[in-house]
């Protein structure tokens, strides 16, 4: 199993930085780059994302459920339900919390498991960092497009 972790400084409160991770429309403005469009299916743990990923036919789908979303605890996990046969990743979770730092900013904590299916382990280990590192620049730009 692979686990890639990244923390950050976020120049936002605490709460600004979990609404933007947690609602609907925070979750499409943060995956731009990765995912061409979302669907829910569902509200709460348990609601299934459905995903269009970028530079694919749009009836290829990756399915993610919800499994946790922890408003109090500010983190939330979610799981790959179906790969879409594009993801080359098994058992895969994503899990991101926002930890206070203040006032006016926060950390922001990725954590990602997974076994890469048919690939090295270093190759999929890119893969991951850079799906994080392009959250990253996505949290830091719509915040800053709110300002």
């Amino acid at each position: 199993m692979i686990v890639v972790e990244k923390a950050t400084r976020i120049a936002a409160p605490a709460d600004r930085l979990w609404r933007l991770l947690s609602s609907r429309e925070g979750q499409c403005r943060l995956e731009r780059g990765i995912v061409a469009s979302i669907e829910f299916e569902g509200d709460g743990v348990g609601m299934i994302r459905h995903m269009r990923l970028e530079g694919h036919p749009p009836e290829i789908v990756v399915k993610e459920r919800l499994d946790l979303c922890d408003a109090e605890a500010l983190e939330m996990r979610l799981s790959i339900v179906d790969t879409g046969d594009v993801v080359p990743f098994a058992c895969h979770s994503g899990h991101a919390r926002v930890i206070p730092a203040g006032p006016a900013a926060s950390i922001l904590y990725l954590r990602t498991s997974f076994v890469p299916v048919d690939m090295e382990d270093e190759s999929a280990r890119a893969i991951a960092e850079r799906n994080h590192d392009m959250l990253i620049a996505n949290v830091r730009a719509v915040l800053a497009e709110a300002i």
